[in-house]
């Protein structure tokens, strides 16, 4: 259910507080956590801000070295998951939500599973960062410095320096907001944006150049496997952005890149330029996401996902 009141009120009286966000987490995810568990610090509460993965490109983050892992044994008044409203995505965190009094979720996509005791929920919102700090500066939480950077890192990255849709003229007011707390905008520029891996430059270059191209031009598909990954000297993690180089070739409505996880499971992340509906793609390969940004997990051998997803995307009407 939504119930702003309630929720503000579980977190004054908690004590004890698990924050957690979804398995392969970007910039939203490990920001809503660490913004939200920062703030809850400073306001008294015993916070344990939990993930199983870190990736180094995110330790700029203020309190990154803070993130744990889910400790079987450890019980909480509150459990709070943060930008994700899938059940299925909260891996070992599941452990701490029921070792957990009450929960609430936080979050921005549009479909949501409801498992929560309690949500706060805003579809039209740039990222659940923006929710996040919306509802702290609204209810006189205090945002230090740090719990503001943090925050802000996730509205520039899930908003992609406010290019989206989504980013309208609230989000905007409350980016403002939290450089008056003291966000450190230039941090988070220069990390993200002028602190690029050459190798990644030379792999973006790579997967440019031979992607499929679909549509005449209006389409692109790209395939990452391991073997490709790997040869650039990379992660998985580090080629997300590369369907956000897609997309914004000049021509391309609609860029789609396979990523492969292992042998049988294939991740991919879909964008769009101006018209296309990639969530409702995405929903016919079992996940979702946002009109312009989605993606799914699908199980099957990369070429046979790659093959599955090529006839999909041809099947595109005026694209």
């Amino acid at each position: 259910m939504m119930d702003t009141a309630i929720v503000n009120r579980l977190l004054q009286e908690a004590q004890t507080v698990a924050i957690a966000g979804h398995v392969n987490p970007d910039g939203d995810s490990y920001a809503s956590v660490l913004g939200l568990g920062l703030a809850l610090k400073d306001a008294g509460k015993k916070v344990d801000m939990l993930a199983e993965e870190k990736i180094a490109h995110f330790s700029y983050l203020p309190g990154f070295s803070c993130l744990r892992p889910v400790e079987e044994e450890r019980t909480y008044d509150l459990f709070i998951r943060v930008d994700l409203g899938d059940t299925a995505r909260m891996g070992r965190a599941q452990i701490a939500m029921k070792n957990s009094r009450h929960s609430i979720n936080f979050d921005h996509h549009l479909s949501n599973d409801g498992f929560c005791d309690y949500a706060v929920l805003d579809p039209l919102a740039s990222s659940t960062c923006e929710i996040i700090a919306s509802f702290l500066l609204t209810n006189g939480w205090k945002v230090s410095s740090d719990a503001a950077t943090a925050l802000y890192a996730g509205i520039i990255t899930d908003s992609n320096r406010f290019l989206y849709d989504t980013s309208g003229a609230r989000t905007h007011r409350l980016a403002a907001d939290l450089l008056d707390c003291g966000a450190d905008a230039k941090a988070i520029y220069l990390q993200e944006y002028q602190n690029e891996n050459r190798n990644r430059i030379a792999f973006e270059g790579s997967v440019v150049e031979k992607a499929l191209s679909l549509h005449g031009g209006r389409v692109m598909l790209a395939n990452i496997t391991q073997e490709w990954i790997q040869h650039y000297g990379l992660t998985m993690p580090e080629a997300e952005g590369v369907v956000d180089t897609l997309r914004n070739l000049q021509g391309v409505e609609v860029a789609v890149i396979l990523k492969e996880q292992t042998h049988d499971i294939q991740k991919v992340s879909l964008r769009s330029k101006e018209y296309v509906n990639v969530a409702e793609i995405a929903k016919t390969l079992g996940g979702g996401g946002h009109t312009k940004a989605a993606g799914a997990t699908v199980e099957g051998t990369n070429q046979e996902v790659y093959v599955m997803l090529r006839t999909l995307l041809e099947g595109i009407e005026r694209p």
